[in-house]
């Protein structure tokens, strides 16, 4: 087995339980799995499969009612100072950014969760000002946030997130309710953070993006793990993906109608823009 087959990890769950107050049944149920150090991880599975959950389990917002959450081996404690340590390391940017700004404005929201931190006035100063500069947001630095769209509103969430530099970042549906350009603008803010060195995890339902962007990938199903692998080799098996009706995805389903003899020699597309080159390329060496 090859180190890429196997990555480290950065986040262990060891036969974790999570049941809500007044439900009869686990939403987290003996769940063991592993997020590899430095990879792009798509958590993939129907609404109610258990993603959202498990990342407020991650975050240590919920606490689990059995087994062990650990951080490159060291168990989540769930005491004030050991918690405090665990939350900087890990950034969680809820599906609805409404539930994560607190403040008057961008700049405030920003400077909220450094204050939290007890830096010097001097490192909040720089951090929130490169943190503006990083997500775009010097233009909205004093705009009230409830002026600001949702596109806009996600935007500052995450940068809150982000400037207090965690090595993990877990993101709920971080596409829900954007259109396409919004959805594009985020996922390449979410490709300079990853190449800057932080290992980013999405729970998201949908497959598209998923393939798109991930390069491992999970499938939960009924708040169990069903498969943690490599994404290439999940998005692959077909029979697994249909057989827990995520369907496939669509460039999946298209480069798979096309001749053999164009398959046979390049990797499946990612992008439209890739199975374009694919098929001029093909044309040119007929």
């Amino acid at each position: 087995m090859t180190l890429l087959d196997n990555p480290p990890s950065i986040l262990e769950f060891a036969n974790v339980f999570y049941t809500y107050p007044g439900a009869n049944k686990p939403a987290i149920d003996d769940l063991t799995l592993r997020i590899p150090a430095g990879k792009k991880t798509a958590i993939l599975g129907h609404n109610g499969c258990g993603k959202s959950t498990l990342l407020l389990l991650a975050d240590g917002l919920y606490k689990c009612s059995a087994g062990i959450i650990s951080w490159q081996g060291k168990r989540l404690e769930y005491q004030g100072r050991s918690l405090n340590e665990w939350r900087q390391r890990i950034g969680l940017a809820f599906q609805d950014p409404e539930q994560q700004l607190v403040a008057a404005t961008v700049a405030e929201d920003i400077s909220y969760g450094l204050c939290n931190l007890q830096l010097s006035k001097a490192e909040i100063a720089q951090r929130l000002h490169q943190t503006l500069i990083d997500f775009n947001l010097q233009e909205l630095a004093n705009r009230p946030l409830h002026y600001l769209s949702l596109g806009q509103k996600r935007r500052v969430a995450l940068a809150g997130v982000m400037a207090l530099k965690p090595q993990l970042l877990l993101l709920d549906e971080p596409t829900a309710y954007l259109d396409r350009l919004q959805t594009n603008n985020l996922m390449q803010e979410l490709d300079r953070i990853h190449a800057n060195g932080t290992t980013i995890v999405i729970a998201t339902h949908d497959l598209d993006l998923a393939y798109a962007w991930a390069d491992w990938a999970i499938l939960l199903h009924e708040g169990r793990s069903i498969v943690s692998d490599r994404a290439d080799r999940v998005f692959s098996n077909v029979a697994l993906l249909e057989q827990l009706q995520l369907g496939i995805p669509m460039l999946w389903e298209i480069w798979n109608a096309l001749p053999i003899d164009l398959r046979d020699r390049q990797p499946p597309p990612k992008t439209v823009a890739e199975l374009r080159s694919s098929l001029i390329h093909h044309q040119h060496h007929r």
